[in-house]
This record gives structure tokens, sequence and C-alpha cells, in this order.
């Protein structure tokens, strides 16, 4: 069954409280109202209340005009003070809208500026490198004139790192890269020189003041056998600070020789400064022929053998029977020839270990370094070149040319090589030490040696007699490297 529509309700009949307004409450009342009595009736009735709300009205506003008066003032002084408040907040945001214009400008110019900075900065490093590149080839000179070597080398590999890497795009710089590298070369020569001086110009002290043989000899090996086995760790303490703090007391063979090869490691050159040394060994041997000549004459022409203190073993020789003066100068100076090449020797077998142990530092093969026998070979070459000078071989060909009466008529004065050298000729093959090739030697590079050192004597082939014991001394040193 299906519900009966909702009824509307008869006038007059009260719908519960009304939570509406007043005026809602009057418009429903007038119109719930049936007729005009009715409706006047309310209407008298809200004007009544009416009049006595307003009186009411009337009377709080008498009670409380004070208050009222107190709040209207202060409302009218918050309003104002909002509106200067306002005022000031539009100042502010205009203040803001120009700050940030403002900033925007000096953000623009900050990034200009450091961007000239960041330029500035890399130009002025590139004018300190430049600047450290040239000078140092004047820095490295006044070091090597000081005899920083190592000090030197160090300076310049710094300055062609930085010319090959950070300043590589330096066109302007290709004049002093080329100058960096003559500098380096100049300086290699230098320190190749220093070890020849270390090894073929030791401890020389006055002829007629020398201790015995065998007495230099034992302090030698004493200096140069302290370690007979050398790592690459033993070269690990030579910095240029250690080169700063040696005095010229300190400065020993060793501590030369060990500054030296660490330069030429700094700078790259160990390998070719070994073809060098090897290549100059013949030149500094005529160095030493040339100085203990020059000795030999200073302290009288033929300074005598017996100054040579006496002991044994030391590998002092009497004289033969028949030497003359001439012929002992001669003697005394092949004699002192065998103790420097000796002494030399010692000092280039300690080379050896030293070159050897930088070689394996800087993971470079010792394939390339010269040996003992490329040594003694050099001494053979000298001791060859010497003799064929003094024993004036050439000369002596010239009068076997002449014919056979005219080497018969010298023979009283002179001796044949030839016949000499075929009696004493061993029964065994044997490597000849020196091959006396007659006539081999022309006048033009005679000439030349003769400007390479001074002679102590006329040269004669009679002064064999005289430097034949000594040379077969120094034979039983050579013989066994060969």
């Amino acid at each position: 069954m299906s519900s009966p529509p909702p009824t509307k309700p008869p006038r007059g009949v009260k719908q519960g409280k009304e939570t509406s307004g007043l005026l809602m409450s009057v418009i429903r009342t007038l119109s719930a109202s049936e007729t005009n009595e009715q409706r006047e009736k309310e209407r008298a009735k809200l004007e009544k209340e009416y009049k006595k709300s307003d009186a009411r009205l009337d009377e709080l506003v008498a009670a409380h005009a004070q208050e009222i008066m107190d709040v209207m003032q202060k409302f009218s002084s918050v309003s104002a003070a909002l509106t200067v408040w306002g005022q000031h907040c539009d100042a502010a945001v205009a203040r803001l809208g120009a700050c940030r214009g403002l900033l925007q400008l000096r953000r623009d110019d900050l990034k200009r500026l450091w961007a000239d900075s960041r330029t500035h900065h890399y130009a002025l490093q590139m004018l300190t490198d430049i600047e450290r590149v040239v000078v140092s080839e004047r820095e490295s000179r006044s070091l090597v004139a000081a005899g920083r070597v190592l000090a030197a080398a160090h300076t310049l590999r710094a300055a062609q790192d930085t010319a090959a890497t950070t300043l590589a795009h330096v066109t302007a710089l290709h004049a002093t890269r080329q100058h960096l590298e003559a500098k380096k070369q100049e300086l290699v020569e230098v320190i190749v020189r220093r070890i020849s001086e270390a090894v073929y110009r030791g401890d020389r002290g006055p002829l007629s003041l020398r201790m015995s043989a065998r007495r230099r000899t034992a302090l030698l090996l004493a200096e140069l056998t302290k370690t007979e086995e050398v790592t690459d760790a033993y070269l690990q303490d030579i910095t240029p600070e250690y080169e700063a703090s040696l005095s010229e007391e300190d400065r020993t063979f060793e501590t030369t020789v060990m500054i030296s090869l660490e330069a030429l490691g700094v700078l790259e050159q160990l390998k070719e400064a070994t073809e060098k040394f090897k290549v100059q060994i013949q030149d500094e041997l005529l160095e030493v022929i040339g100085s203990v000549s020059e000795r030999i004459i200073e302290y009288g022409a033929g300074l005598p053998l017996d100054d040579v203190e006496p002991c044994e073993g030391d590998g002092v020789t009497p004289d033969a029977p028949g030497v003359t003066e001439t012929g002992r100068a001669l003697a005394s100076l092949v004699q002192t020839l065998a103790h420097e090449f000796r002494a030399t020797m010692l000092r280039n077998r300690r080379l050896l270990q030293l070159w050897r142990a930088a070689l394996q530092r800087h993971k470079i093969p010792d394939s390339c370094l010269h040996t003992e026998q490329h040594y003694w070979s050099a001494v053979q070459q000298v001791l060859q070149l010497l003799l064929t000078e003094y024993l004036d071989i050439e000369s002596v060909n010239l009068a076997l040319v002449r014919g056979p009466g005219a080497a018969a008529s010298e023979q009283g004065a002179d001796l044949r090589l030839a016949d000499y050298f075929a009696k004493k000729r061993p029964t065994r093959r044997r490597p000849k030490l020196f091959k006396l090739n007659v006539g081999a030697t022309p006048a033009a590079a005679s000439g030349a040696r003769r400007q390479r050192y001074p002679l102590v004597c006329r040269p004669d082939p009679a002064h064999l007699h005289a430097v034949l014991p000594h040379l077969h001394a120094l034979c039983a040193d050579i013989e066994p490297a060969g």
C-alpha cells in the first residue's frame, strides 16, 4: 500500500522553537495569521516589542557610552596604524623589488669578475711557470759552478717537464726548450767528466813522497770495497739535500760517483753516459800518461826508482843491467803508470758496481755497461802508442830498409826488436799483449802523440832493456782480464 501524501499543517498550529531571525519570525507570523485582526494584533505586539527593545538599546548605549567611545577611538587608532603599516609594507615590497633587480645586476657583475679573476689566475700561473723555466737555465749554471750537479739536474728536469706539459701549447718557448736541451747535454758532459776525473785523476801526491805501491793499494781497497754488493737501495738517500749537506772534507770518490750517477738518472741519460764514458777511456788514459810525464819531468828527469819504498809484493822491480840514465827515466814512467793503472782499475771496479746499481734503480738493463776488459784493452792500446814512440820503432824500420850493411853498423847501439822478441817468443800459443807492427804507425800520428804528453827522455830502441821488466809486471795484471 502506498503512503498518503504529506498535508500542510493548519494555520495557527505552533511549529516548535524557531531558530531563524526576527524578520523571518515576523514574516511567518503574519503569513500564519488568518484574519486582519490577528495580523493587527501581531503588528501592534511587534511595535510594542520594538519600542521596548529600542528603549532598552538607548539605555545600554547611554550606560556604555564611554566604553563605546573608547572602543571607537581605539578602532580609529588601529585603523590608522594598519593604514600606515600597509603603506610601509608597500614601500618594503617596492624596495625588495628594487633590491632583487640590483642583486641580479650584481650577480652578473660577480660572474664577470669571477671569470676575469680565473683568467688572471691562470695567466699569472702561466707567467710564473714561464719565468721558472727561463730562470732554471741560469739557476742550473750557478748550481753546477757550486759543484751541486744533482740539484742542477733536478732543476733542469723540472723545467723540461713544465715546458713539455703545462706550457706545451706556448709556441714562443720553442727556443727556450732547445736551450734547455742543450743545457741538459752540457750538464751530462760535465757529469761524465766529473766521473772520469774521480776515476782517472784520483789522489796523486808528489812522486818523491809517495808511499809504497802495496800500501797505496791496501788503502785504496779499504776505501773502495766498503760494500761489495751494491743494490738500488744503496742510492735511495742520494738527494739534493744530501748533496748540499756535504762539505769538502766529506766528499770522497764514492759520494762523488753516487751523486753523479743519480744526477744522470734524473736526466734519464744513464745509458747514453755509459757510451760516452766507454769511448773516453783511451783519451783519459792518455791524459794520465801526460800527467805522470809532467810530474816526472818536474821532479827531475829520470826519477830514481829506489825512491819508491821497497816492500814485499809492492811491484818494485830492480834495474836491468846496462840501463842508462835516460832509460831509468822511461822505466820510472812505466812503473809509475803501472801503479796508476792499477789504482785506476780499483776505482773503475767500484764505479762499475755503483753504475750497475744506478741502472737497476732506474730499470735500465746493464748490458750497455763497460767491463774491466774494455779498460785493460784501452791500457794495452795506450801502452802500445807509448812504447811505439819511446822505442822509436819507426826509425828502426827505416834503418832496416837502408840495407844489411847499415843495420850491421848500428847493431852495437840499436837493438833489433824482431830478433829480441823471436828469442823471447813463448812455446805455447798466447794472445799478444802488444802488437809491435814495425812501421805501422804513420809519422803524422806519431807527431800528434808527442803533442798530447811531454817526453821524459829521447826515443831510443835501446830503452827496451829498461822497461821490459816493468812491462812483465804489468802484463801479469792485464793477461787475466783478457
